[in-house]
């Protein structure tokens, strides 16, 4: 794990000194290079602006800790110990979430309840997926065991077992119970904790990026006048009918251009129908250069509109596919999470 560095402000507050008090210890460490107090830059601290202010490495805050310690009433040591301790924890955590956010495309709501798939759960444990199941017997015969249908599921349409957040919780604790290494008892304790709280922030990023593709629909449509880009209609009280927002590039492939209005064009839903047809298919992935080609073949006297659609490919740049086969749980549908 990288240096862990307090700031000036952070050391202060943790050790409940004052600003003036910090400043005169370190002008007595720097007066003095011969005493039996010191403080060296670089290996206790450095400095991050031209004003001299400095952050502190875990040997320099604790030097000056150690030094308040000897001069003053005691408690100092343990202050700076405390606060290390949570912000190790919080590190170790800030890992964990991200570990959770990168291994839970397999995340679905049911009986209003989430669960995750059991790889997933593997890849955030950090085990195996035989040392899991022994946690998952092992936890069937402590005091709270694993339920079928409240913490885990066979989901033959998913692809098999899942467990839900309760689920994992109760294999944290078996983990927790087993393990002999501390480091990796504290990882699976805290994933137990850390789970729900990280699983709901990335659901409701789910259901706001849900609603800023209507938004960018919206105000694509807007943009375009509520007018079909390829034929120039537009629905009025005598010829009404409905318009759609197609994505140039697709959702699924190109899932992070969602709501995107540059990646959007203004259709009846005939053309964008013809258009799916003339791809094989509404699953099938597209790019703006197949609508080029679409224009060209269905509709080759609307230039303007292919002048138009190469200003978005220059806009969008040169989008890169994302693996269909295991999206980021980011860009999951809703309907999977609500």
């Amino acid at each position: 794990m990288a240096e862990i560095y307090i700031t000036s402000k952070e050391l202060i507050s943790t050790l409940k000194i004052s600003s003036q008090d910090l400043i005169a210890i370190e002008q007595f460490f720097d007066a003095n290079p011969n005493d039996e107090w010191e403080l060296i830059e670089k290996k206790d601290y450095r400095v991050v602006n031209g004003n001299g202010l400095r952050e502190y490495t875990t040997s320099g805050a604790y030097t000056i800790a150690r030094y308040l310690e000897s001069t003053r009433k005691p408690g100092f040591w343990d202050l700076l110990k405390e606060w290390f301790l949570h912000t190790k924890r919080e590190i170790r955590r800030a890992f964990i979430k991200k570990k959770i956010l990168d291994n839970c495309s397999s995340l679905i709501k049911r009986n209003n309840r989430f669960f995750i798939s059991k790889s997933d759960a593997v890849a955030i444990f950090g085990t195996r997926s035989d040392y899991l199941s022994k946690m998952a017997e092992s936890a069937q015969r402590s005091e709270r065991p694993l339920l079928k249908g409240e913490d885990f599921d066979d989901f033959i349409d998913e692809g098999g077992l899942y467990y839900s957040l309760s689920g994992v919780f109760k294999l944290a604790q078996a983990l927790e119970r087993s393990l002999t290494q501390k480091n990796r008892r504290e990882w699976c304790k805290d994933v137990g904790e850390v789970v729900q709280p990280q699983v709901k922030d990335i659901v409701d990023q789910i259901l706001e990026r849900e609603k800023n593709i209507q938004k960018a629909k919206d105000r694509a449509k807007k943009r375009d006048h509520k007018t079909c880009q390829v034929t120039g209609r537009k629905p009025n009280r005598v010829d009404n009918f409905h318009l759609v927002a197609h994505h140039l590039y697709s959702c699924n492939t190109y899932p992070y251009l969602a709501d995107v209005e540059n990646n959007l064009i203004t259709l009846t839903c005939e053309v964008h129908d013809q258009f799916h047809e003339f791809m094989g298919g509404t699953t099938k992935p597209c790019t703006i250069d197949d609508f080029v080609k679409f224009v060209h073949q269905y509709y080759p006297s609307n230039s303007k509109v292919v002048i138009w659609l190469e200003q978005q490919k220059r806009t969008l740049g040169s989008p890169q596919r994302m693996d269909e086969r295991k999206p980021h749980v980011l860009y999951l549908p809703a309907s999977k999470v609500s």
